[in-house]
C-alpha cells in the first residue's frame, strides 16, 4: 500500500506544552515552515555556486538571514496575540514524521538565532571578502541557522534530537574553515569528540523516553506519565549530560577553548548561539529533568563549578578572545545553575541577553587593542591605598545593592517571577559592582559615587522593568514555578560566590595579595589547553 505524505498547515486546539490550547492558521504555519527553509537553501545555494560570484552567495546568505529574522518577529506577534502555531508532516493515517510549533518560548528563541545569524553574516562580507572560504562560511552558517532554528521549533523528542545533532555537525564544519592550520584541526578534533558523547547520551535519553511510547511530542512531556516511569531519572541526567557537553561545562570545558583558530565570525556564532543550546534542552525539556533531584543537583553543581572556575580563569587571560572565552564558560555556568534550581525564566532572559552581548564583543574584539591604546594613551588613574580600596570595594557593593533594591520597589516583580528574578539580580548585582569598582578607582570621592549610584539606579529600573516583561511573556509557555527546597540555600551561595569573584579584582597586597597570587598561578596553569600543535590564530 502506498503511503502517502502531506503536510498539515492548520492544527486546532492542541495542548500546549505547559497547559491551554494552540491554534493556529495556514498563511502563519506556511511562515514558520519558510522560515526554516530560507537558510537551508541559501547554504545548498552557496554549495551549488562552487567559486562563482562569493560575495553574491554571502549576500544571499545574510538575506535569507534577514529574511528569517523578520518571519520570526512576525511569529512573535502572532503567538502573542492569537496562540501558538503548528505545522505537521505525516502520513494520510495520521502518523506525525515531522513537527513543528512556534510558541512564545521558541519564537523569542527564534528572534536570537536569526538576530544573531543576521548580524554576523553581514559582518562576514567584509571581513571574510576575497577570501577563498567565504563559500564554506557561508553554507556551513545557513546549515547551522536552520538546525539551530529547527531545535527551538521542533515539536517532538526525535526531531528535537536530529535538530542538535546537526548543529553540532554544521558547527564543527564551520570550526573547520581553515583546516590547514593545525590548531583549527585540534580544535575539531576536541569539539567533534566532546560533542560526540553528549549526542550519544542525548540519543540514549531519547531512546529511553520514546521506546515505550513512540515519537512523543513535545506539548505532551508535562502530562503524559514520565514522572512515574522508572527510566525518568536516567533519562534526565543523560539529558543533563548533553547540556553540559554543548555548554562547555565541567568535565567536558576543555573544548571551547581550542576553538580560538576560527576566524571572528565563527566564534560569534558559537559564543553567542551554539553554547546556548545546552540552556534550551534544559528549558524544554525541563518536565523530563525537573522530575528527578539528581539531574537538578547535577546541573546546579556542574553550572556552579564552571562558573567559578570560568570567572578565574578569565581573569588571567591577557589575550581578548581568549578571555572572551572562559566569560563565555562563566555566563554559561550561571545559566546551566538556573536551571538547576528550575528557574527556567531566568535562564531563558539569561541565554537571549547573553547571546545578543556576546555576539557584539566578538565582533569588536579587532579593534579591542585599539582601545586599550588608548586607554593607556590617557592619564593613569591614581594610585590607591589598600584602606581607599577597601572602602571603594564595599561601597559598590552596597550601593549597587541598594539601586538593586530600589528598582525592585520601583518596578515590581510579581511573585510567581520572584525566584527567577532574585537569581538574576543576584548576577546584576555582581556585574554591577565591578562596574562601580572600576569607575571609583578612576574617578574616587563621594561625588563620583553619587553619580554612579544615580546611573546604576536609572539602569537598575530599566533592566527590573525588561526582565519582568520578558518574563512575564514567557510564563504562558514556561513551567509553572516549582522551586525545590535547596533553591534558597543555593541563591545565597551563589552570592556569596559571585561577590567572592568580584573581590579578586581588588589590587594584590596582605594577605589577599598572596592569596591572589596563589589563585593566579593555579588558574594560569588551569586555563592553558594542551595542543598536539600550534598554528596561526586569525
Amino acid at each position: 500500500m502506498t503511503r502517502v505524505l502531506h503536510l498539515t498547515y492548520c492544527l486546532s486546539h492542541v495542548q500546549r506544552p505547559f497547559g491551554g490550547t494552540t491554534r493556529a492558521c495556514g498563511p502563519v504555519s506556511a511562515v514558520l515552515v519558510g522560515v526554516l527553509a530560507l537558510p537551508l537553501l541559501a547554504s545548498l545555494s552557496a554549495l551549488l555556486a562552487g567559486s562563482r560570484s562569493p560575495r553574491v552567495v554571502g549576500r544571499v546568505g545574510a538575506c535569507a538571514a534577514g529574511a528569517g529574522f523578520l518571519g520570526a518577529v512576525l511569529l512573535g506577534l502572532h503567538v502573542t496575540v492569537h496562540g501558538s502555531v503548528s505545522a505537521a508532516l505525516g502520513t494520510q493515517h495520521g502518523n506525525r514524521i515531522v513537527e513543528l510549533e512556534a510558541n512564545r518560548l521558541s519564537a523569542l528563541l527564534l528572534v536570537l538565532v536569526y538576530g544573531v545569524s543576521t548580524v554576523v553574516q553581514v559582518f562576514a562580507l567584509r571581513y571574510l571578502a576575497h577570501d577563498r572560504r567565504s563559500r564554506w562560511f557561508t553554507a556551513g552558517s545557513g546549515l547551522l541557522t536552520t538546525a539551530s532554528a529547527g531545535l527551538m521549533a521542533a515539536g517532538t523528542l526525535v526531531g528535537l534530537a536530529v535538530s542538535w545533532t546537526l548543529a553540532g555537525i554544521a558547527l564543527c564544519l564551520l570550526l573547520a574553515t581553515y583546516w590547514e592550520l593545525p590548531a583549527a584541526r585540534e580544535g575539531v578534533r576536541r569539539t567533534a569528540t566532546a560533542f560526540l558523547l553528549g549526542d550519544l547520551a542525548l540519543w540514549l535519553a531519547v531512546g529511553l523516553l520514546t521506546a515505550p511510547r513512540g515519537n512523543v511530542s513535545l506539548s505532551a512531556l508535562g502530562h503524559s506519565g514520565f514522572e512515574q516511569s522508572p527510566l525518568l531519572p536516567a533519562a534526565a541526567a543523560l539529558i543533563v549530560v548533553a547540556a553540559l557537553s554543548r555548554s562547555a561545562q565541567i568535565p567536558f570545558q576543555r573544548w571551547l577553548p581550542a576553538t580560538l583558530a576560527a576566524p571572528t565570525p565563527v566564534s560569534a556564532l558559537l559564543h553567542a548561539g551554539v553554547v546556548n543550546a545546552g540552556g534550551v534542552l534544559l528549558v524544554r525539556l525541563s518536565p523530563i529533568v525537573s522530575g528527578s533531584a539528581l539531574a537538578m543537583a547535577l546541573a546546579f553543581v556542574a553550572g556552579m563549578l564552571s562558573m567559578i572556575y570560568g570567572s578565574v580563569v578569565m581573569l588571567t587571560r591577557a589575550d581578548i578572545k581568549g578571555s572572551l572565552v572562559y566569560s563565555t564558560m562563566s555566563q554559561m555556568g550561571f545559566m546551566i545553575l538556573t536551571c538547576g534550581l528550575g528557574l527556567s525564566a531566568a535562564a531563558v532572559f539569561h541565554l537571549v541577553g547573553h547571546g545578543f552581548y556576546k555576539a557584539t564583543l566578538f565582533l569588536s574584539s579587532g579593534s579591542a587593542i585599539a582601545r586599550r591604546r588608548r586607554k593607556a594613551a590617557g592619564p593613569p588613574a591614581p594610585g590607591v591605598t589598600a584602606a581607599r580600596w577597601t572602602a571603594i570595594r564595599f561601597a559598590a557593593m552596597l550601593l549597587s545593592a541598594a539601586a538593586l533594591y530600589a528598582a525592585g520597589n520601583i518596578v515590581r516583580v510579581p511573585r510567581v517571577e520572584h525566584a527567577s528574578a532574585s537569581a538574576l539580580l543576584i548576577f546584576t548585582w555582581a556585574a554591577a559592582a565591578v562596574a562601580l569598582m572600576g569607575w571609583l578607582t578612576r574617578v574616587p570621592g563621594a561625588r563620583a559615587a553619587l553619580l554612579g549610584a544615580a546611573a546604576l539606579l536609572v539602569a537598575a529600573v530599566g533592566y527590573v522593568a525588561l526582565m519582568r516583561a520578558v518574563t512575564g511573556f514567557l510564563a504562558p509557555d514556561l513551567p509553572a514555578v516549582t522551586v525545590p527546597a535547596a533553591a534558597s540555600p543555593g541563591l545565597a551561595a551563589v552570592a556569596v560566590i559571585l561577590g567572592g569573584l568580584a573581590l579578586l579584582r581588588q589590587p594584590p597586597n596582605g594577605r589577599a595579595g598572596r592569596l591572589q597570587r596563589a589563585l593566579y598561578t593555579k588558574a594560569l596553569v588551569a586555563g592553558q589547553i594542551p595542543m598536539k600543535t600550534t598554528g596561526v590564530l586569525r
